[in-house]
């Protein structure tokens, strides 16, 4: 059982999705699954070599391959790298630095196209 809104897809979160999940929809870059247990719908992004790939869940069906995910995919690469006790050294920001980089989360993310 899925426990988080956002993953990032692995061997095991293929075989979760393999086995509790029943595919609904593709649109675009985008496969829509439900859950067989709770009836839950996420959205897993169409592998591609250049992209890191995400399973989440969605609040709504409507318009889900439309869905903004921005947010969940900045907490989520906050919570994989974790915090630093360094300041980010993007000008003017207070917050503190993602382990092993300079940049904060917003920064990593926005600034630098980093994903993981």
């Amino acid at each position: 059982m899925l426990t988080e809104d956002i993953y990032y897809v692995n061997d095991k979160i293929i075989k979760i999705i393999e086995i509790e999940f029943d595919l609904i929809a593709k649109k675009g870059w985008f496969l829509l699954y439900k859950n067989k247990e709770d009836n839950s719908y996420w959205r897993l992004d169409v592998w591609d070599k250049l992209q890191t790939q995400l399973f989440l869940k969605l609040t709504t069906i409507e318009n889900w391959d439309e869905f903004d995910d921005k947010d969940l995919r900045i907490e989520l690469l906050k919570k994989n790298r974790g915090l630093s006790t360094n300041t980010c050294v993007w000008k003017g920001c207070d917050k503190k630095a993602l382990n092993s980089i300079v940049y904060c989360e917003l920064h990593a993310y926005n600034e630098m196209g980093i994903r993981k």
